[in-house]
């Protein structure tokens, strides 16, 4: 939802309840999209009616993005404790919504107590990493692009506010990801445990190679190996055997500075308009090599091919054109990125930046 609103004046209570439910159709469209994505996903190995997946997950994913936009934190006083507060709510509200959706009568519930207590339980450990994670990054993004904005309102563009801008826009991005993740999560915990178990593996592992970022303007190829790694295991969570992946980095070559969220980037594209429109999925692969004194990232897909770039889905341009001005800022002319026909099907997407360690 569209927490990263500006300071406004004291509103009464009723009208911060309002406040929750403004959101561009652009946000819903995608919660509720994503949200039926995971259902779908889930609904493959339960033998249950397709609405218990769906409700499920509909109600935890749009309960806990409704608490978080009421607080909207991100720049209030005790922004850590108020996000916390809203996650562990958003968690209780959304359990208490699919027990009156799904009809669950007193008998039942006192039955199946333990599996209630689970679901809100692991939603506010989880809650805590996601919680940790916004308010560290957002926080610190807000305050940096302030900063850049008005150094850049009289140097005009520059590295630093290259920079703020794409940690903006990865807070805002990243809510989706991890909110959904984080329902798919209650999900599993009713219906399958143990995978619930190997998910919440993967998240902590995701989070733990986004957190040493935060701050950070610069990074190296094994960190964004990592955190590639932790983000792709969590969609073959999600898509199953529609996913098959493999990164591919030399250990000589993890050591070599790297510009942040880059390469996930185009991972995150060829995942979305390579893979997921396709009906049996496919396969993403990365891998690094040296050319000479240039690191050349390479990322391949199997997708709908060289044609979706021609005639790019809503959202797609706009991403690959953030990353070209981030090296033209970062390199100059050093740098590049191309995107081409993959041999056999797909597509390849080559970085190619100047070769430094860190």
């Amino acid at each position: 939802m569209d927490a990263l609103t500006a300071a406004s004046p004291r509103r009464s209570f009723a009208d911060r309840l309002a406040a929750g439910f403004r959101a561009s159709p652009l946000s819903i469209f995608l919660i509720a999209a994503l949200n039926t994505g995971i259902a779908l996903a889930l609904w493959i190995d339960d033998p249950r009616p397709f609405w218990h997946p769906f409700v499920t997950v509909q109600l935890s994913g749009f309960s806990i993005a409704y608490c978080v936009n009421v607080v909207s934190p991100w720049d209030k006083p005790k922004a850590f404790r108020r996000l916390l507060a809203a996650v562990a709510v958003g968690a209780v509200i959304g359990v208490l919504l699919v027990i009156v959706a799904k009809g669950y009568d007193r008998a039942y519930i006192a039955s199946h107590g333990a599996v209630f207590v689970g679901n809100v339980v692991a939603s506010m450990i989880i809650g805590l990493f996601v919680s940790l994670f916004f308010h560290v990054r957002i926080r610190d993004s807000l305050a940096e692009a302030a900063l850049q904005r008005a150094d850049a309102e009289h140097h005009l563009l520059s590295r630093q506010a290259v920079e703020a801008q794409l940690k903006m826009m990865q807070a805002q991005i990243e809510p989706h990801f991890l909110f959904n993740t984080l329902a798919s999560m209650q999900y599993l915990i009713e219906t399958d445990p143990p995978r619930a178990n190997v998910l919440l593996t993967h998240l902590i592992g995701y989070l733990r190679a986004s957190l040493p970022q935060l701050r950070a303007a610069s990074s190296t190829l094994g960190q964004e190996a990592r955190l590639i790694e932790a983000y792709l295991n969590i969609l073959k969570m999600r898509m199953g055997d529609r996913l098959a992946f493999a990164v591919d980095v030399p250990d000589a070559l993890r050591g070599a500075a790297f510009p942040p969220n880059l390469v996930i980037s185009l991972v995150e594209n060829a995942v979305k308009h390579g893979l997921e429109p396709t009906v049996h999925g496919g396969r993403v692969d990365v891998t690094a090599t040296t050319e000479g004194d240039r690191l050349v990232v390479r990322v391949r897909d199997t997708g709908t091919g060289v044609g979706a770039i021609e005639t790019p889905s809503p959202g797609m341009g706009v991403g690959l054109s953030n990353i070209r001005e981030r090296l033209a800022a970062l390199y100059g002319e050093r740098a590049k990125l191309t995107m081409a026909a993959a041999p056999g099907g797909g597509t390849l997407a080559t970085l190619s930046i100047p070769l430094a360690h860190d």
